[in-house]
């Protein structure tokens, strides 16, 4: 019996190595012949690998990180509150000229970077380069993740972006709007092209005003210039792409400016003033144009300088829309810009969309600090800022006129309300009801004295004065540089 028993024992633990064998080396087969199709690329295996690896590759494909989710995620599997989260974000410092003329690009920027998950801070400088490098060291100081600069002074801040990039703890600083000049220490510059808005700017006036055809007949026309201000470089841009395309015709006697002020140090205006626009455009016209002529052109590199011309037009008597009203260029497609083309005051403007730009700098931000592949740029020729060529990221501009300018309300950058043209008043007389006058009373007499009826004044109505409208700063529009080779990487984070 127990030899009976031992030997059933022994049975059964031989068929279930035997079976436990067998199970391993098909598991094995199936795995090589898996592994084996994959790599041979055939049979239905393949395809379904194939689309498995597209969708992998589609998950990855952009470099740009949800930081937003990826926080909420990681407070979700650590048990972290809201409040712990809040503090642990990356800080991004957004330092901007002023608040009133930067107001759209600081709402776009906080809601790009708060999107992405980071805490942006947001600092205004007054259009004070010295408190602007002061905040700049108090951020630095700070040790945020990295600084976004609209500069007051583009050529203010080589001294403290030194000790920022020396710093034992870089950060990142990337030039916003304006390049910053003569130094190494800004990574990446995000603009509009200025030169290229300069050359938009022309070629609307070479079509508007049909120069080549004045130029075939060996005729002119008369040209007046009031570019940006004179300490901003994309001013100077701007600048350079009008009069790089103008300057043939101006060569050759197609286009003539009579004040003879064509440099930009001549034509630049400060601070981007309408009211310095309006007082030289009066001077202009005084002295250049007497009995009763004005230019036919009037190229302006930004919308307040059009309004400043506009205005000294209107109060010389020239009315807007009649045979001698000016062709008026602008930049920039600031609300009152974009009303007085509506009006007819205005010829054209270039529409630069704040929202597209603010987009781009969060997200070349984002893929400095993140990323697996360095920031996009499209111009490594231009942007020469005195040190290097900065690595720059050009959005694009559009022409905007009297026919497509209900685009910027279909898009959503401003309201109708916001844009549309102010109705013109036409003084209505209020009608006046005749009195009739008494009938005399003729006393008789030997000699009745003959009684004229009293005349009755006719009221003369007052005609109401148009309110003029609000004027609204502009924003400033951009230019181009010199670029090569691609900036330095920094390791990342």
């Amino acid at each position: 019996m127990k030899k009976k028993a031992v030997c059933m024992l022994l049975g059964v633990l031989l068929t279930g190595t035997l079976l436990t064998g067998c199970g391993k080396n098909k598991a094995t087969e199936a795995a090589s012949e898996s592994a084996q199709t994959e790599k041979e690329g055939t049979g239905e295996r393949t395809a379904d690998s194939a689309e498995d690896d597209q969708k992998k590759t589609d998950e990855t494909a952009d470099t740009k990180t949800d930081k937003k989710a990826e926080k909420g995620t990681d407070a979700e599997e650590t048990g972290e509150d809201a409040s712990e989260t809040e503090e642990n974000r990356e800080k991004i410092a957004v330092l901007l000229p002023d608040e009133q003329n930067w107001t759209r690009d600081a709402k776009e920027l906080e809601v790009q970077f708060e999107e992405d998950g980071y805490d942006p801070i947001l600092l205004y400088a007054d259009n004070d380069s010295s408190k602007q490098v002061s905040q700049i060291q108090q951020m630095a100081a700070e040790e945020v993740s990295a600084m976004v600069i609209a500069p007051v002074d583009p050529y203010g801040l080589a001294d403290v972006l030194a000790d920022v990039k020396d710093a034992e703890i870089e950060i990142p600083v990337i030039s916003y709007d304006d390049l910053i000049m003569n130094t190494d220490g800004i990574k990446y510059y995000v603009t509009f092209g200025g030169r290229q808005v300069g050359q938009m700017i022309a070629k609307q006036i070479i079509d508007s005003e049909e120069l080549d055809k004045v130029q075939e007949a060996k005729e002119s026309k008369t040209i007046e210039f009031f570019m940006g201000s004179l300490d901003d470089t994309q001013a100077l841009f701007l600048y350079n792409g009008v009069m790089e395309t103008l300057q043939p015709y101006i060569d050759d006697g197609t286009l003539i400016c009579k004040s003879g002020k064509t440099s930009f140090d001549d034509t630049g205006i400060l601070r981007w003033s309408s009211e310095i626009a309006k007082t030289r455009m009066t001077d202009i016209l005084t002295e250049y144009y007497p009995d009763g002529a004005v230019p036919d052109i009037i190229c302006t590199g930004f919308d307040d300088a059009a309004m400043g011309t506009e205005e000294a037009l209107e109060e010389a008597g020239f009315v807007p829309g009649t045979e001698n009203w000016p062709l008026i260029s602008g930049a920039g497609c600031n609300e009152e810009g974009v009303r007085r083309i509506a009006e007819g005051k205005q010829t054209f403007s270039i529409f630069m969309d704040r929202r597209e730009l603010a987009d781009q700098c969060e997200e070349m931000v984002n893929i400095y600090l993140h990323g697996e592949d360095d920031p996009e740029v499209n111009d490594y020729e231009q942007y020469d800022n005195g040190v290097k060529i900065i690595g720059t990221y050009l959005c694009e501009s559009q022409m905007i006129d009297r026919d497509n300018y209900e685009i910027l309300i279909d898009n959503g950058y401003y309201s109708e309300k916001e844009v549309e043209p102010d109705p013109t008043e036409t003084p209505t007389p209020e009608p006046v009801t005749p009195t009739e006058a008494a009938e005399p009373t003729v006393t008789p007499t030997e000699a009745p004295e003959e009684v004229s009826p009293t005349p009755v004044e006719t009221e003369t109505p007052t005609p109401t004065e148009k309110a003029e409208p609000t004027k609204k700063p502009t924003s400033t529009p951009k230019s181009t540089a010199t670029e090569k080779a691609a900036p330095t990487k920094k390791a990342k984070k």
